[in-house]
C-alpha cells in the first residue's frame, strides 16, 4: 500500500538545496537556499525565503536526477581514510523560453533528487493543454 501522490495545488519545499547555473553571472558556484515546486513554477529561495529566481512550469523541458561520488580533499582523506568520500544527488532542470534555453544544477539533500524530478515532470505534463485529435 502506498502513500497517496500529493494533489496539483500542494506546493512541495525542498530546503537544503544548492543551485548552480553554468554561464550565468552570479551563479556559477553553488548558492544555498530553498526549492520550492508548484503548479506554476519552480522556484529557488534564499535562505530568508526571499525568492531568487524562478522558472515557470510551460518553460521546463525536462527534469532528471543523477548521483556522483564526489572524492575528498587531501586533508580529509588523510583525516578520515576511506571515508572521505561521498555521493552528492543533483537534479539537473532543463528549460526553454522565447528568449533562450539553459540548464540548472540544483545539488539537493540525499534521497530527494528522484521525488523532485517526478513533481516536476507531473507539473510540467499537467500543465501542457491536451491534445486534440
Amino acid at each position: 500500500m502506498g502513500l497517496p501522490p500529493a494533489g496539483l495545488d500542494a506546493p512541495a519545499s525542498y530546503p537544503g538545496a544548492r543551485v548552480t547555473i553554468p554561464g550565468k553571472a552570479g551563479f556559477n558556484q553553488k548558492v544555498k537556499g530553498m526549492l520550492v515546486v508548484d503548479e506554476k513554477e519552480v522556484r529557488f529561495a534564499d535562505k530568508n525565503g526571499n525568492t531568487v529566481f524562478s522558472v515557470p512550469i510551460p518553460d521546463v523541458v525536462d527534469a532528471t536526477r543523477s548521483r556522483e561520488r564526489e572524492e575528498g580533499s587531501f586533508g580529509r582523506k588523510m583525516a578520515l581514510g576511506i571515508f572521505a568520500s561521498k555521493n552528492a544527488e543533483y537534479l539537473r532542470l532543463e528549460t526553454k523560453s522565447a528568449t533562450g534555453a539553459e540548464v540548472i544544477v540544483f545539488q539537493t539533500k540525499k534521497e530527494k533528487s528522484p521525488g523532485i524530478a517526478a513533481k516536476i515532470k507531473f507539473q510540467r505534463d499537467a500543465a501542457k493543454p491536451p491534445s486534440t485529435p
